[in-house]
């Protein structure tokens, strides 16, 4: 497929997973566990699927009042969504087929799937072995469900901080599939991604080709950086906090000489934005040097390391055209990937291709956002 000449990549899509769509892929003990010690965390939408909001904050707060008030739809209760022309396909998650009938109405080629910000709950327990079983099961899952459309459907591999050596496990254990295109983190709260506990996953993915996405979870554990000081609003929280998570995390991966210890390693920034990358590089530089104790020796300045081919960011639609054109004219046309958050609220389905695609900008730049900084990224789609 192609539309309008060009093949379209959408490097930051979502599913789930809903828990009904999940449970023959988990384990009797995961089920028993969850059935006995989760009940009080069940959250059903309005067509009964099942998903848990353990450690999801309740609370909120419109700015100039004095304090937050209880909210019985949760953190995201004020978040009303682009309002859309066409309503997703309900079954997404339970049938490829729908998510790929969806893709075809819209235009698409290929999702790249990463699971919605509620999966972070698991996190939110102090039963490590229970968080780590149900990242296997998600993976389970993960290559009956793309595995209908190699070509067309890939995930990532979801990488507990809590137990690196299961993390090395699952990424050994899926890196030859097709499926699978990249490495998720998972840091408990509090924990830095540049720790040192992660460098056997940052090694195992580096071995098996795959990319690290680095994408911003902000509503639910493990509350990434920014997601809880934001004064408990959520216009703070979705404009301050989002972009706040991608600059803090990727600077923390190349301040530390990630991208030295691992030469084959990429890494992809996630629904963060994208017009910041041009004063961050910035930046990061300048406090490379005037602040040179705090980080190790560094082969290149932080700026060059976002220019190496090995770093790539999604775009945000609504950041728009005369912006996303400053930033490639700032920082070249290998950097920025197509992206709609597809099927969240955010997303401006079905027209989201329709707006990229209306950019007045040289055709071999929007060559390059839609499709051929994607698969440099996610390369082992194997996709040409």
């Amino acid at each position: 497929m192609a539309k309008n000449g060009y093949k379209i990549f959408d490097s930051d899509t979502h599913v789930g997973p809903l828990m009904n769509v999940l449970d023959p892929f988990m384990t009797e003990a995961e089920k028993k566990k969850i059935a006995d010690g989760w009940s009080e965390y069940k959250s059903l939408n309005r067509k009964g699927d099942l998903t848990y909001n353990r450690g999801q904050r309740r609370y909120r707060r419109k700015l100039g009042t004095a304090k937050a008030e209880e909210t019985p739809g949760g953190y995201m209760a004020g978040f009303t969504g682009v309002k859309k022309k066409r309503e997703v396909s309900p079954m997404v998650d339970a049938d490829a087929s729908a998510r790929i009938a969806d893709m075809d109405f819209e235009g698409v080629d290929v999702n790249l799937t990463l699971p919605s910000g509620w999966w972070g709950t698991w996190t939110a327990s102090d039963d490590v072995a229970l968080e780590a079983g149900m990242y296997r099961a998600y993976h389970r899952w993960m290559e009956a469900y793309c595995g209908q459309y190699p070509d067309r459907l890939g995930g990532v591999v979801l990488a507990c901080g809590r137990d690196v050596k299961s993390a090395v496990e699952e990424i050994k254990r899926w890196g030859k599939s097709r499926w699978a295109w990249g490495v998720l983190p998972y840091a408990p709260y509090g924990m830095p991604l540049d720790h040192p506990d992660f460098e056997p996953i940052w090694a195992a993915a580096e071995e098996h080709d795959m990319c690290i996405a680095l994408h911003t979870f902000t509503v639910m554990p493990p509350y990434a950086p920014g997601g809880t000081d934001n004064w408990e609003n959520l216009f703070l929280q979705r404009s301050a906090s989002h972009p706040w998570c991608g600059m803090r995390n990727m600077a923390s991966l190349i301040g530390s000489g990630v991208m030295d210890r691992y030469p084959k390693l990429r890494i992809g920034t996630l629904e963060a934005g994208h017009g910041w990358l041009p004063f961050w590089m910035a930046r990061i530089d300048e406090h490379a040097r005037t602040i040179r104790s705090e980080i190790p020796d560094l082969k290149m300045m932080p700026s060059e390391y976002v220019l190496s081919g090995r770093y790539f960011q999604s775009i945000e639609i609504p950041e728009g055209l005369k912006l996303t054109s400053a930033v490639m004219d700032l920082v070249g046309d290998d950097v920025l990937m197509y992206a709609s958050d597809y099927p969240h609220g955010e997303s401006h389905f079905p027209e989201s291709v329709d707006l990229v695609m209306d950019w007045d900008m040289p055709k071999a730049r929007k060559q390059k956002l839609f499709w051929d900084n994607a698969i440099k990224l996610y390369a082992r789609c194997g996709l040409k």
